[in-house]
């Protein structure tokens, strides 16, 4: 069984929930985009970017709820990247698999969020 809190957790956001606010594909499906809040009542933006995307399976879990403007996130697991293990993102609308060859995190350094300055991480997983 995945340990959602662990990859959760890897992305140094802190201890409260995140949502997402929209998914980019591009390329044809190789990149694929999620714009993300963190902390809902004082909203800091990321992005977390999968690239070179080679399966992408997406299930719907509520059809009524697709005209949220956004979706709880309550699970990621990384997996893998180089091809070798799918990330599993799950919210209370969709879950998506994506087998992918890099993960990219951008997130604005919380100490430096006034400054307008951004981190960027990149995690082999």
């Amino acid at each position: 069984m995945t340990n959602w809190n662990d990859d959760y957790y890897l992305l140094d956001l802190g201890g409260l929930t995140s949502l997402i606010k929209a998914v980019k594909v591009s390329l044809w499906g190789s990149e694929i985009t999620f714009q993300c809040l963190y902390n809902p009542e004082k909203p800091i933006p990321y992005q977390m970017i999968f690239k070179d995307c080679q399966d992408i399976r997406w299930d719907v879990y509520d059809s009524e709820l697709v005209n949220e403007l956004q979706a709880d996130l309550f699970g990621i697991s990384l997996g893998e990247d180089h091809h070798r293990k799918p990330a599993l993102i799950t919210t209370d609308i969709f879950e998506i698999s994506i087998l992918y060859g890099q993960f990219i995190l951008q997130k604005p350094e919380i100490k430096n969020l006034i400054e307008g300055e951004k981190e960027t991480l990149i995690l082999n997983i």
